[in-house]
């Protein structure tokens, strides 16, 4: 009886697999020949995690740790920190620089087997009272008006430090800061465990909105960021920094300087993605909503480059949870900071002060944001002379794709566990953008004469960067049949 080729198999490839299934089952005739392999021809289905008991931790999607906690249960920790640093910190006096906070973290995560992401602030909160830009700063006679001036709301808690973001001394330093600081980075060694840099400085917390209510009063010459302004300072982010991953905040005042940074500029070799800074606020997005002719030229960009977030912080009882969990699916949010809500109760009793309804929409938002890839079947066959042929469905049934190089391998482990020979399989995972969109492939491949044993037949997503340390571990399989490691065992091969 002939061998046929897996249901489903896209009609392009249905000759080649006939041809190799008439081989396999004119090989099968008869015993294999000795020092050869085994002869098979098998199917598999795999079962895909259900979504509601999914506990697979992949690098960028789902929680990442922020600002060293993590609050909502995960069964492992996050691959992914983040960390956020004031300017002050970094350069106490003019062209001195203290990095070593960050190029301590950035080291820890590397150990930690994460990746690391950060972004600079020259301003914090409102009122107060607090310098967060180097002193030198304050009245530096170099700058036009002082390089900055005091707003007072009227606030017993103190008054506000506003930079002068257009004066060329306060651009200059600004560079100047970037520039160092990858230096730094580069010297250290680590920087290819950088997984995205905010575009930062500008705005309360670096995250690029200001209150025009702190203009009302302010000196002769110092006005709101211009749009060259804006542009500038996004542009020394990735001219510091061009081979990183980047993510731009999305307040709709910026929307000149999110065109430049996503559409117009061609220094950064990696699609720059974008930032929320208030996930979980109710209406935050109608900035874009209510202007859809304008959000269309973005609302495309999660397929190319990551969309990341953090809370805007909530207390039980507000919504918080529904409708951050909302948001990242319409929105196709991959990450987001394990932390920053409940902020009125001590860090122990933070996650369970929430009711049981919104630990669940947490648990669920993890679950959903970013990919999910699968396999959904696998057809394999085995000559005795060596011809390998593997057909194989994957599937992303996540709401993105991912943003990091992956290799599919299909790997022959003996029984030390020591791969004896490994061949790409042609499938590119983040063509698959999510939603449950699965693409098919099919290729052979001459398998080399190996010693006399069992070999295990395995798939495995490996991060297809240089091996220099810093590379991720293997993506896990969302399947329950998954490995360890979150490869994935087709059959034992045998060669005699």
């Amino acid at each position: 009886m002939p061998l046929l080729p897996p249901l489903g198999l896209p009609a392009r490839r249905l000759l080649a697999c006939t041809l190799a299934c008439a081989l396999v089952a004119a090989v099968a005739a008869g015993p294999a020949h000795a020092g050869g392999w085994e002869t098979v021809s098998a199917s598999r289905t795999y079962n895909t995690i259900a979504l509601d008991s999914d506990d697979t931790v992949n690098p960028m999607r789902g929680y990442h740790r922020w600002q060293n906690q993590e609050l909502v249960p995960q069964a492992a920790p996050a691959l992914d920190a983040f960390r956020r640093y004031h300017w002050r910190d970094l350069e106490s006096v003019q062209g001195q620089y203290t990095f070593g906070a960050i190029l301590a973290d950035l080291k820890a995560a590397r150990e930690q087997g994460r990746k690391y992401a950060f972004r600079l602030r020259m301003m914090a909160g409102y009122d107060d009272g607090q310098l967060y830009a180097p002193a030198y700063l304050a009245g530096n006679p170099s700058c036009l008006h002082g390089c900055g001036f005091w707003a007072d709301s009227g606030a017993a808690s103190g008054k506000t430090w506003v930079p002068d973001w257009n004066d060329p001394f306060v651009l200059a330093r600004s560079r100047a800061l970037l520039q160092a600081l990858a230096q730094a980075i580069a010297a250290s060694g680590n920087g290819a465990s950088i997984a995205w840099i905010d575009v930062g400085l500008y705005g309360q917390y670096g995250e690029w909105a200001m209150r025009k209510s702190v203009y009302a009063n302010r000196p002769a010459g110092i006005e709101e960021a211009s749009t060259d302004t804006r542009r500038a300072l996004a542009q020394m982010h990735f001219e510091a920094f061009p081979t990183r991953q980047f993510v731009m905040f999305i307040p709709y005042a910026n929307r000149d300087a999110l065109r430049y940074a996503l559409l117009e500029q061609t220094i950064t070799s990696k699609p720059v993605g974008l930032r929320a800074d208030c996930l979980a606020q109710a209406g935050y997005f109608r900035q874009w909503t209510d202007h859809a002719d304008d959000w269309r030229l973005f609302s495309g960009q999660w397929r190319k480059a990551p969309f990341v977030a953090e809370f805007c912080p909530f207390e039980s009882g507000q919504a918080g949870p529904a409708t951050a969990r909302a948001q990242a699916s319409e929105f196709h949010i991959s990450s987001v900071g394990n932390a920053n809500f409940a902020l009125s109760k001590p860090d122990n009793q933070r996650w369970l002060s929430l009711s049981e309804a919104e630990r669940h929409d947490l648990l669920m938002l993890g679950r959903e944001a970013g990919y999910r890839y699968s396999v959904d079947s696998t057809w394999v066959s085995l000559t005795g002379d060596g011809q390998l042929t593997l057909a194989a469905t994957f599937r992303n049934s996540g709401n993105a794709p991912t943003y990091e190089p992956w290799n599919v391998r299909l790997e022959m482990v003996d029984a030390g566990g020591v791969a004896r020979w490994s061949a790409t399989v042609p499938v590119a995972l983040n063509s698959l953008a999510g939603g449950g969109v699965t693409t098919s492939v099919q290729s052979s491949w001459r398998v080399p004469v190996l010693a006399a044993g069992s070999y295990a037949l395995r798939l495995v997503a490996r991060d297809a960067r240089p091996a220099d340390g810093q590379q991720r571990r293997p993506l896990a399989w969302v399947l329950a049949e998954r490995d360890a490691d979150g490869g994935l065992t087709l059959r034992n091969l045998r060669s005699r």
